[in-house]
């Protein structure tokens, strides 16, 4: 019986999983003397992204991602703790709305790991007991709201119970037509996305339904993955993905093409590849605008138009996403 546990909340405990053989990679991800083992940020990892980073071909960039580093706790510069102005377009506990006639709800504090990259790292999240009622009640004085996005957190991180609350108390408001989750539970805890498919399998008959994976490198994806976009695809959603550009992870045309490559065949379309947002400790990540745009043309070379990304980045207080 394997008694190892799904989720690691322990950086050695990792890191003794992962064995000998992941040495190497791990002293190129975090050199001596830079992995941080009381990160502010908490570490968090499941077993499966685990599992991706054994049999990684490029296992270092992999646990670029999950790792702590040092370089988290500089103060740099223009790096700030709401870098895309979520604060400021709060509207309820767990509504957010910038976008004319759509609203993402921050529907749990919960994810499937802590991607040292992430851009709410210092959002004060708060697990609302009643999201459902929340949303309902919100939406009761929105009727011009058409589209809701799931965010957190990851909303596939709530319970089945739950997760079918909120979405049938967006379902009791006739404007909403199209639903959207975001989520990197595809990539991060698969077992616990298949538990809500059951419910998802029904949602295309009632909305349109899509899903926005967040998938950064090709080793991410795997037979399960698969499995999980193959459901949601025979079912009728749409699957879209986004990626985050990210210095010594996916900074290359050959990386960058393999993943739009190897979406596709998982049946998920390359939809936003996003300049850093420059949330606290989250610098050392950052692409030049210059490297970023170039990646951009070389993989435009590479890769019929519907495969290539769009680059933008988000600035707070703009009303959509600005291409770089």
């Amino acid at each position: 019986m394997d008694e190892s546990p799904k989720i690691f909340t322990q950086i050695p405990a990792f890191l003794e999983y992962l064995g000998p053989e992941c040495s190497p990679a791990i002293a190129n991800a975090a050199p001596h003397g830079k992995l941080d083992l009381s990160p502010k940020f908490p570490f968090v990892c499941s077993r499966h992204y685990a599992d991706l980073i054994k049999k990684a071909n490029e296992p270092e960039a992999l646990l670029r991602e999950i790792l702590p580093h040092v370089d988290e706790r500089e103060n740099v510069a223009g790096f700030v703790d709401d870098p895309v102005g979520d604060l400021p377009a709060g509207k309820a506990d767990c509504v957010i709305q910038k976008y004319d006639r759509r609203a993402l709800i921050v529907s749990t504090a919960t994810c499937g790991a802590r991607c040292r990259f992430c851009f709410r790292k210092n959002y004060p999240f708060q697990n609302i007991p009643d999201v459902a009622r929340q949303v309902s009640d919100w939406l009761d004085t929105h009727s011009d709201i058409w589209e809701v996005i799931l965010s957190g957190g990851d909303p596939l991180m709530l319970g089945p119970g739950e997760f079918r609350d909120l979405v049938e108390a967006i379902a009791m408001h006739g404007s909403v037509t199209t639903l959207r989750i975001h989520t990197r539970l595809p990539v991060m805890r698969p077992d616990v996305a298949m538990q809500h498919f059951e419910f998802l399998r029904e949602l295309p008959a009632r909305f349109e339904c899509v899903l926005t994976a967040h998938v950064d490198h090709p080793d991410e994806l795997d037979e399960e993955s698969q499995m999980v976009f193959g459901q949601l695809k025979y079912s009728g959603w749409t699957l879209l993905n986004q990626s985050v550009l990210l210095k010594g992870i996916n900074d290359s045309a050959e990386t960058l093409e393999k993943l739009c490559r190897k979406l596709f065949v998982q049946g998920v379309l390359p939809y936003y590849l996003h300049q850093l947002d420059h949330a606290n400790g989250v610098a050392h990540f950052e692409v030049s605008d210059e490297k970023a745009r170039s990646l951009i043309e070389e993989i435009r070379k590479r890769l019929p138009g519907y495969l290539v990304p769009k680059l933008v980045r988000e600035i707070a207080g703009e009303k959509s996403k600005t291409p770089v």
